[in-house]
């Protein structure tokens, strides 16, 4: 949606604000706040452009043009054993499409075809899952499908060491290959931007991917960073381990595919970052020394199922609400098969309420490894973001006991987290709307 309809005059004081809260399966809804005319002092709404029509069209236009490196006909000259890697069920690019542009590559060049969903430490998928992430037909199709499972240690080959000092170990499938592939999605991640990490985490140990993680705790690995240490590591372990060729996708808010590009791996996801950054980066220095007191954010359908990843929107949103602020994040947060929708953030639980006293035991828990870091990566950048700014969350009534037994605020209603936040803050709160907060990187050194 554009300005126009996620802010709406109301009257000659007032406007009310559109807050997304979709799910994957009931797509367009909002929660519908008004609020004093005079309070609201910024909106940041992407203009996210025009889906692409033909997918299958765009990747063969893509990999036989890459933006940098050879074209996918060269590449696949020779090749014996070629390995695609994509990403578990939780990242949104569509998959089926490029899928079967490259198998039919590979099987005109008479190499044999491999696929590894890239699972981390997230559990493999079922036959029904995978049959959504890589679509019937090719689960169907005979090629040999596997998912990155760190429960069989034996199933890794070590590949070297990266400059930061961690021991990449990857999945055999992967390391046996002599062309690897990979499909991802490009978007702000709480570690700089999605897309980098196709071999850590994706397909590699869990010791790799606990170490690599560690990084994930400096203050400067936040949304939109690319320069951050553990960014680095994902790509210097990219090198070590061989991928050919990296396609990077950006899927809008509405699940539509806007931009495909293909080439040598760091290049063209540093070429993506740049695409992304023309719609979801804002120039917010004005915010740098005159915060908000308020930031209202929604979260739209794309890996909406759980709060794990949807509440990624505090990090985004900090760098705009002062210290002490509030904000309200509006997330229906249906769950996803067995999981409920607050699962796995019952590990925040024992170091709540938040202060700089259980923050301490937080970063204990990850070094005595009482707390893994392929989780803790995500639900401490949650916790430091509630350290600088009070959270109020609205969620489905199904959640309210969990995430309360959990520690967290959370509400039915919009009305009432508002009513919470504006006690709070004041009546004069100013107050910045930020619709897509987990796609949005508020930049306070632009102007």
């Amino acid at each position: 949606m554009t300005k126009n309809q996620l802010v709406k005059t109301a009257g000659k004081d007032k406007v009310v604000l559109s807050i997304p809260y979709d799910t994957a399966e009931d797509r367009g809804k909002y929660l519908h706040l008004e609020i004093p005319k005079k309070n609201l002092v910024a909106s940041f709404i992407p203009n996210e452009g025009k889906p692409i029509a033909d997918i299958t069209k765009a990747t063969i236009k893509a990999i036989d043009h890459p933006v940098a490196g050879k074209p996918i006909t060269e590449i696949l000259k020779g090749a014996k054993k070629v390995t695609i890697i994509t990403e578990n069920q939780f990242r949104q690019a569509p998959v089926p499409d490029v899928l079967e542009v490259l198998l039919d590559r590979i099987k005109k060049a008479g190499a044999e075809a491999s696929i590894v969903i890239g699972c981390g430490k997230i559990p493999a998928l079922n036959p029904e899952e995978i049959k959504i992430k890589l679509g019937k037909k090719i689960a169907e199709s005979g090629v040999g499908i596997y998912c990155n499972d760190v429960t069989h240690p034996e199933n890794y080959v070590y590949k070297g060491i990266t400059k930061q000092g961690i021991a990449v170990s990857v999945y055999k499938v992967v390391a046996e290959a002599d062309i690897i592939l990979t499909i991802s999605s490009t978007q702000a991640t709480l570690w700089g931007y999605g897309g980098s990490g196709m071999v850590i985490p994706a397909v590699s140990s869990d010791d790799t991917i606990e170490f690599n993680h560690i990084m994930s705790l400096a203050p400067d690995c936040v949304p939109g960073n690319n320069k951050c240490a553990m960014q680095m590591d994902k790509y210097e372990a990219a090198k070590i381990v061989g991928l050919t060729m990296g396609i990077n996708m950006i899927v809008d808010n509405q699940f539509n595919v806007t931009y495909i590009n293909a080439g040598t791996f760091e290049a063209a996801h540093k070429e993506a970052i740049k695409a992304y950054d023309k719609v979801y980066r804002f120039p917010a220095a004005a915010f740098k020394k005159n915060k908000a007191d308020i930031v209202v954010t929604g979260s739209s359908a794309p890996t909406d199922h759980l709060f794990f990843h949807t509440g990624w929107v505090g990090m985004n949103c900090w760098p705009i609400v002062k210290e002490g602020g509030s904000i309200i994040f509006t997330t229906p947060c249906p769950g996803y098969g067995s999981w409920t929708g607050f699962a796995l953030m019952d590990a925040l639980k024992p170091y709540m309420p938040v202060s700089a006293a259980n923050h301490v035991k937080v970063l204990k828990s990850f070094y005595d490894k009482k707390n893994g870091l392929w989780a803790g990566c995500i639900w401490y950048k949650i916790y430091t973001a509630m350290m600088h700014a009070n959270m109020y969350i609205v969620t489905r009534k199904e959640n309210i006991a969990e995430a309360r037994a959990i520690g967290l605020d959370v509400y039915e209603t919009v009305d009432e987290a508002y009513a919470a936040a504006i006690e709070k803050q004041g009546a004069d709160a100013k107050i910045a709307f930020v619709p897509y907060g987990r796609y949005s990187i508020l930049d306070t050194s632009k102007k």
